[in-house]
């Protein structure tokens, strides 16, 4: 249901693709929804004193007051004037206050209509932790966790990884930052040492595709015209003339020696002919080629960029090869199936061989893992809580190591208050095309008059050459953005570096500004969260 709703809706919002489609109630429909969520918020707020924490697309996770107006003793009585408030029905607690808030302000649909407008309480936790922007923990009443965004979960995180990080979160979720630091450095000694099981630390890959047709699509392009990178596992079946099928498993670990070592890496030689001789071209062939053309031009050869003599070179280049460097090796099926958490140290004296994995490179993927989990301690210690050998290991107290919040890692991971109640230019110039007024402007306290002069102003100061050269340098990298780049966002907090080129991040209200034109954001509004959504962005 939730797909076909979330499909009709997009589809409702594309008229020029769909028969049926209205943009203009598409939008009514998020613009509506935006203020009544302000609204909630404001309320809440200002008046009921409860704390926003986590807001994520139509909700918000909210921190309860220490009392409630409503209790068993003085309930508050429903109406029956609202969608899901029931007459004569009692209700108490957080229960009562929303039963009052949807029936002071969803009685009738908005712009005539179904009333459909509601409000309800999705679920009561003990603790909430909220690592990044969509990527939070919850503990509920029971024990259990509920864990969103692929900081803390992913379908191909590896098992040593998800086994550390399921027992780290329960631990940060009972408020044992002490014992979360003990345990995260046994860990990472237990990594150092060759002690995490091989089909813990393995990783797996599918077969999707028949090797005839990996390798043919191993010479076509990408989009940026580059080649397509190899894919370890694949690689490994061709190496090791494996008979796979689609629907196979592949498991594998990296052998490296180095943590910039890759499971699979591609080396390109390029060929030249010189002096009729088809030559490798090196740093002393590129200079023998380019350098008579740069004298002839009148450039110094020392100062072309690496780009610019890549460019140059293409048109003597005869042949290229590619060489297949795999720093990885098969971890067998019996391994992975085994009932006995087998080591490194095991493999060879049960007939699997010996196997021994990149310690280098595993310490930095559990290192990444766990930056994101250290919001929860105080920035005093954070940055010295990392290492990468065990004989490097802090020690903390209790007290140090007890847990704080509103000390986001970045900047962009925690909005304002003020940001939040303000309408994002989308929603002005959707307001202002249609002539019509927001719902709800007087009970949030928006000052419309404000807003609108605020963004006829700034439209104006928008209608310059200047403005125009940077702001389609900013929309040329939204669009060129990949889904590698929204991914490093969503999970790290990296803006990429086509972007912060042109605009900076005003961390106070979350919005890019021009770095040429300091005071002016871009044509989009410059809200980080919506110029880098997935959702507006071309991927690869």
């Amino acid at each position: 249901m939730k797909v076909i709703a979330n499909s009709f809706f997009g589809a409702y919002g594309a008229s020029h693709l769909f028969p049926w489609g209205d943009c203009d109630s598409a939008e009514n429909v998020t613009c509506v929804g935006r203020q009544s969520l302000r609204l909630m918020i404001s309320y809440f707020t200002e008046k009921l004193h409860y704390i926003p924490v986590v807001g994520d697309t139509d909700g918000f996770d909210l921190a309860m007051p220490d009392t409630f107006r409503y209790t068993k003793e003085h309930p508050y009585i429903g109406h029956g004037l609202s969608r899901n408030v029931k007459k004569g029905v009692e209700y108490v607690g957080p229960y009562g206050d929303i039963a009052e808030f949807e029936e002071k302000y969803f009685t009738h649909a908005y712009n005539g209509g179904v009333l459909k407008m509601g409000i309800d309480c999705e679920e009561i936790i003990s603790a909430n932790i909220n690592f990044a922007r969509k990527n939070y923990a919850c503990l509920f009443p029971d024990g259990s966790i509920k864990k969103v965004g692929n900081t803390i979960k992913s379908r191909k995180m590896p098992g040593f990884l998800q086994k550390f990080i399921d027992n780290g979160l329960n631990l940060l979720l009972h408020e044992k930052g002490y014992e979360f630091l003990e345990s995260y450095y046994d860990y990472l000694g237990r990594i150092y040492n060759y002690q995490i099981p091989i089909k813990d630390i393995a990783s797996k890959g599918n077969i999707k595709k028949n090797l005839s047709e990996y390798v043919a699509d191993t010479k076509t392009l990408t989009k940026a015209g580059s080649k397509k990178s190899r894919q370890a596992w694949y690689e490994l079946a061709l190496k090791n003339n494996l008979d796979v099928h689609m629907g196979d498993s592949i498991y594998y670990i990296n052998t490296g020696k180095k943590k910039s070592e890759s499971d699979v890496k591609r080396i390109t030689h390029q060929y030249a002919m010189i002096d009729g001789k088809e030559t490798e071209i090196n740093a002393a062939v590129a200079r023998q080629l380019l350098l008579p053309e740069c004298d002839k031009e009148g450039l110094a050869y020392k100062n072309l960029k690496t780009k610019d003599k890549k460019e140059r070179l293409k048109k003597y280049i005869v042949r290229e090869e590619d060489e297949i460097i795999l720093n990885c090796q098969i971890v067998s099926d019996e391994i992975i199936n085994s009932q006995k958490d087998i080591l490194c140290s095991e493999a060879e004296d049960l007939g699997f061989g010996a196997i021994e994995y990149n310690v280098d490179k595993y310490i930095d993927q559990f290192n990444n893992r766990i930056k994101p989990l250290l919001v929860c301690f105080s920035k005093d210690i954070r940055d010295s809580i990392i290492i990468t050998n065990p004989d490097d290991r802090k020690y903390f107290t209790r007290e140090q190591a007890k847990l704080v919040s509103g000390q986001p890692n970045n900047p962009e991971d925690q909005d304002t208050y003020e940001a939040l109640m303000k309408p994002e230019k989308r929603e002005m110039e959707f307001w202002l095309k249609t002539g019509k007024m927001p719902p709800f402007v007087d009970d949030i306290g928006q000052d419309w008059d404000k807003f609108v002069k605020e963004y006829k102003e700034e439209r104006e100061s928008e209608n310059n050459e200047l403005y125009q050269q940077e702001d389609k340098k900013y929309m040329d990298a939204l669009n060129a953005m990949t889904e590698s780049d929204f991914n490093k966002f969503q999970n790290d907090g990296i803006i990429p570096p086509s972007i912060s080129a042109v605009v900076t991040l005003n961390s106070s209200d979350m919005k890019f500004y021009f770095k040429k034109i300091p005071d002016k954001t871009p044509s989009t509004g410059g809200n980080i969260f919506e110029d880098l959504s997935s959702e507006l962005t071309q991927t690869d």
